[in-house]
């Protein structure tokens, strides 16, 4: 049982690791018809609307201020010895940044190469930035999770 002083840093803890998380599946799932978008149609630019990208990128500044705020200033507070959370832990975090990868490689691999030259340069750097931010945001939050993994599995590496 943890002391009761521990608790409110347990709370504290948890609560900007939901938000990182409620973040990610966000961004996921905001950004899932684009992806689908990109799959079936490499090389065409969707059209584009000025406000397509405000949620994701409202979503991607909260989950960015959980996640150094949580890392200046709230330490991990589990340890111990509990394999099967830290492999579910260190699983999540692999998987998380499954997303990213996926779509870093559609847009560079795929859709780039075959895109048009009259594509708006200026649309294609806004949407850059915001994939850009969001596969940072998705490798904090793997990062995240595999320092949870890690503390829950007391860094063992057998």
């Amino acid at each position: 049982m943890k002391p009761e002083k521990d608790q409110p840093k347990t709370i504290v803890y948890l609560l900007f690791l939901a938000v990182q998380i409620a973040g990610a599946i966000f961004v996921m799932w905001n950004e899932l018809p684009a992806f689908r978008q990109l799959v079936r149609s490499p090389g065409e630019q969707a059209p584009y609307d000025t406000n397509e990208y405000s949620w994701t990128i409202i979503a991607l500044l909260v989950m960015q201020a959980a996640y150094w705020y949580r890392l200046s200033r709230i330490p991990i507070p589990f340890q111990g010895s509990s394999v099967l959370l830290s492999h579910l832990f260190l699983f999540l975090g692999r998987l998380s940044f499954i997303f990213g990868g996926a779509l870093f490689s559609v847009v560079f691999f795929r859709h780039l190469p075959a895109l048009d030259s009259d594509a708006d340069i200026l649309v294609m750097v806004r949407r850059g930035l915001v994939l850009a931010g969001t596969l940072f945001a998705l490798f904090c939050i793997a990062l995240e999770l595999e320092r949870l993994g890690n503390a829950l599995g007391g860094n063992r590496q057998n």
